[in-house]
């Protein structure tokens, strides 16, 4: 019966995706277009905490590089979208590649070699004023243009971020029930007793951290078209602590957990700032309130009180 209400679900879900620009003005389809983007950042996170079991806080570093480099080569050296999009994807990858032997550390050290790597980033992105613009950053980039598709207004730029962050979504759920997901979850419950059997382990974690900097490169693509500039912010600490976050309270090892998770960080961000100025302090109690009473976070609170629910209506 679950299983059957899925699809009737996922398809009013996407109903209600498609037109909801229609109803709600310009705030909310940018909101809601950052918390896609956002989710996607989650996502990418939670491929290494909740498949993997390694908890990064460096993704804001694949974030930003690929928001610079597709920024700088758009804005400075007039390259067309259709290349200077894929450029920044890749640069954030092969930043992934260098950052990924922090697999050959584990627990404690692999965060803060990770919050290492951030700092690095971020410090070139605010030191290195003459490439990178320092605090002001690079402004004015233009909406994307490839061929046909023309995005002129921030509806438009709506629709295509969904369509791309439906697509991630799909291949994310094929690359984790897969038997490359299956070894990184067996991993995460026991390294040891998978090497007895035969698998890499280092193999499979770095093969995933790579993947995941990807994921992290192309929101931070679709972020740098929607915000029309990029800053040393976006390679700052708290992105990637708010990234993990999203992923933790929507619920890790889920898809729709770190999109979950962005919305009710955005949101909070936007109506507690407007207010209240320890913004900050009010995530740190919604975080500390989500490992106390759902440490499996919304999607998993939720599935408790289905289960409940049923446990009650059969009794």
């Amino acid at each position: 019966m679950r299983n059957a209400l899925r699809v009737p679900l996922a398809l009013a879900a996407l109903a209600v995706a498609v037109l909801l620009p229609v109803a709600a003005g310009p705030f909310w389809t940018g909101l809601l277009t950052q918390m896609y983007v956002f989710g996607l950042l989650a996502l990418s996170v939670d491929l290494l905490l909740g498949h993997a079991g390694l908890f990064s806080l460096c993704h804001a570093s694949f974030f930003a590089v690929s928001a610079y480099t597709t920024a700088i080569l758009q804005v400075r050296h007039a390259v067309p979208t259709a290349l200077a999009a894929p450029a920044g994807l890749l640069a954030g990858t092969l930043l992934g590649l260098v950052f990924g032997f922090a697999v050959r550390t584990r627990g404690v050290y692999f965060i803060l070699i990770t919050i290492a790597f951030g700092y690095v980033v971020w410090g070139v992105a605010h030191r290195w004023s003459s490439f990178t613009g320092g605090d002001n950053g690079v402004t004015n980039v233009p909406f994307p243009d490839v061929g046909a598709v023309r995005v002129e207004s921030h509806t438009e730029y709506y629709y295509l971020v969904l369509a791309v962050v439906l697509l991630c979504a799909l291949g994310y759920r094929l690359l984790v029930a897969s038997p490359f997901g299956l070894t990184l979850r067996g991993i995460r419950a026991s390294e040891t007793r998978m090497r007895s059997l035969g698998y890499h382990s280092g193999l499979h974690l770095y093969a995933a951290f790579v993947v995941s900097a990807a994921l992290a490169s192309l929101a931070g693509v679709l972020y740098v078209y929607y915000n029309r500039f990029v800053n040393p912010v976006a390679a700052s600490f708290p992105i990637s602590v708010e990234a993990a976050l999203m992923a933790i309270i929507g619920g890790t090892g889920t898809i729709v957990g770190p999109f979950i998770g962005s919305m009710i960080i955005l949101w909070l961000r936007n109506w507690v700032s407007s207010f209240f100025e320890l913004y900050a302090s009010v995530m740190g109690l919604v975080f500390i309130a989500a490992v106390l009473w759902a440490p499996q976070g919304v999607v998993g609170l939720v599935g408790r009180l289905r289960a409940r629910l049923a446990g009650a209506g059969s009794g």
